[in-house]
């Protein structure tokens, strides 16, 4: 029985290291579309401490320092705006108003592309940037993140690769490319990464909370623990730090704190998939449909100081 539950736990650490491409690229494309004036300089989300993974700065630096014509600014704020078939246009106009110097409009389509889950087009979108201007390093982290989301760790590896050359102080790129590093288990090559992503950037939330995640396949489950506190701390209403927060919980044997998190993590996610194996996990917990009297006062506490 432990060592079914131990699986099941193994299975959950996966999904969610899975899913933080994802919610990478999606925060870092709404940052970028929200906040132009701010983007990037300094790896943009993760100082504003907009979500769990951030930042996917796959995108860079500051838009202000990328040259842009009046179509690619018109289809950003239609973006910000939410207009997304506007947006679209707009770009396709920047480009075909100027085929030979469109890598910025092709980059910034590529990031809309990848927020409505058009993953292809977004790839084919960052190459034609990276044609047209081989020194954007903007693009080979976007492009990057992309081939991460279709499970290409390698030629992801490659992209970042590129990107830290051209901009060696992004510490986002290196967050990137640890879970590239990952995919490939190349795990020192990882760690070392997230530790030097942490050194450009001390509350860079990605950054510890894959770190924790690594250390948990590696066992090293009281290691985990602190960098998934640290998330906490960072940004207490980012929900994945809690669910693997009180996976670490589990291993280290204390299940009321691991079922104070999954009920904070529940409060607190969007992702039915999530949630529902939050519930699996908190009901495995309790041997109930839910939890007992105590504990549930003791969440409730939790709780109503986390909202505080």
């Amino acid at each position: 029985m432990e060592q079914a539950m131990t699986q099941k736990h193994s299975a959950w650490w996966r999904w969610l290291v899975g899913a933080m491409v994802a919610v990478v690229v999606g925060v870092g494309v709404w940052y970028a579309l929200t906040h132009v004036s701010t983007l990037g300089a300094a790896s943009g989300p993760e100082n504003a401490n907009e979500s769990v993974s951030a930042e996917a700065e796959t995108t860079g630096s500051d838009p202000a320092e990328l040259p842009m014509d009046d179509f690619t600014e018109l289809a950003l704020e239609k973006a910000k705006q939410g207009d997304v078939d506007g947006a679209l246009e707009a770009f396709s106009v920047a480009i075909a108003s100027n085929p030979d110097g469109a890598s910025v409009p092709y980059y910034y389509r590529g990031l809309v592309y990848i927020d409505q889950g058009k993953v292809m087009e977004a790839i084919d979108d960052f190459t034609k940037a990276i044609e047209l201007d081989k020194h954007f390093p903007q693009a080979y982290a976007a492009r990057g993140t992309a081939y991460l989301m279709t499970s290409r760790p390698a030629k992801a590896a490659e992209d970042f690769n590129k990107a830290i050359q051209l901009d060696p102080k992004n510490a986002t790129t290196y967050v990137n490319r640890a879970r590239a590093y990952m995919g490939l288990q190349m795990l020192e090559e990882a760690e070392s990464d997230l530790n030097t992503a942490i050194k450009l950037n001390p509350n860079l939330l990605p950054a510890y909370f894959n770190r924790g995640v690594l250390f948990m396949l590696q066992q090293r489950t009281e290691e985990a623990l602190a960098d998934f506190n640290k998330c906490v701390e960072i940004n207490p209403n980012a929900p994945a730090p809690y669910f693997n927060r009180a996976v670490a919980y589990i291993e280290l044997g204390d299940k009321k704190a691991a079922a104070t998190d999954l009920a904070i993590y529940l409060t607190l996610s969007k992702d039915e998939e999530g949630k529902h194996q939050a519930r699996a996990l908190l009901d495995s917990l309790t041997g109930t449909q839910g939890l007992d009297v105590q504990l549930q006062e003791q969440v409730d506490s939790e709780d109503n100081g986390h909202n505080q």
